[in-house]
């Protein structure tokens, strides 16, 4: 896939050390598993089609499991949890908004910081009446947004055309989402499982699916991808197109 420069995964980790009810952030680990990336973290991974890029992502501390063993991947997350997993992710992104307090994000809040530095860095925005809802489960066009957004992405193509010929589900795209996820699509960002034709663009992402649209932001373009090749909605920018990064 075609991404703008970034540093190695081991470079984007730094220490939040914070636990939530859904990721579970922790301080950085060392990088131990090499390709491919085995299910050896977490108990319920065995099989899931996600799995090497989770644990993958978990080696490099930028996501964790559970105290039990688990991962469980098919559970949602909210906003605020997001904010927290981008911070991690995504650190060398500049800041290129004010500070802004919303009324709903109380200063001793767990994810108060995280969600100022999503602001911040334009992964996330807030609501009319300078609200957050912090709480809200984010859906799958929501989090492909957020990561075209703070990673400056814009679509080379055509947006209407490059939905319609991705997506089977393209008319369900809510307007304000289509040019981000036009872009992320250029750049091989979406990961569509089980049917790659459908992208279920209103439908609450799970933890695994998260993970994935991670594993694809992050990936160099000369980095072999962990997520199965059935399941990227492969297509990838021209060699000539000009990136903003």
């Amino acid at each position: 896939m075609f991404s703008f420069k970034r540093r190695s995964l081991s470079s984007l980790v730094v220490g939040l050390g914070v636990i939530t009810s859904g990721f579970t952030l922790t301080s950085p680990k060392p990088a131990v598993a090499q390709y491919p990336y085995q299910s050896t973290l977490f108990y319920d991974l065995q099989g899931n089609w996600a799995n090497s890029c989770i644990v993958k992502l978990a080696n490099q501390g930028i996501i964790n499991g559970y105290p039990d063993g688990s991962f469980r991947p098919m559970m949602y997350i909210n906003r605020a949890e997001f904010a927290a997993i981008v911070g991690k992710a995504f650190p060398q992104i500049p800041r290129t908004r004010r500070r802004v307090e919303f009324r709903d994000v109380h200063v001793y809040d767990w994810a108060h910081h995280h969600i100022a530095e999503a602001y911040q860095r334009n992964f996330l925005s807030g609501y009319p009446g300078r609200v957050f809802k912090p709480n809200q489960r984010i859906t799958r066009s929501q989090v492909l947004v957020a990561l075209a957004s703070g990673l400056n992405y814009v679509p080379s193509r055509n947006v209407a055309s490059t939905l319609k010929t991705n997506f089977a589900d393209a008319n369900k795209i809510p307007r304000y989402a289509q040019s981000k996820i036009a872009a992320a699509t250029e750049r091989s960002i979406v990961v569509n499982y089980p049917d790659v034709r459908f992208l279920h663009p209103n439908k609450q992402a799970t933890r695994a699916e998260v993970a994935a649209f991670l594993c694809q932001a992050l990936a160099t373009p000369s980095e072999a991808s962990v997520i199965p090749q059935q399941y990227i909605v492969n297509n990838p920018i021209p060699l000539t197109a000009q990136f903003p990064y």
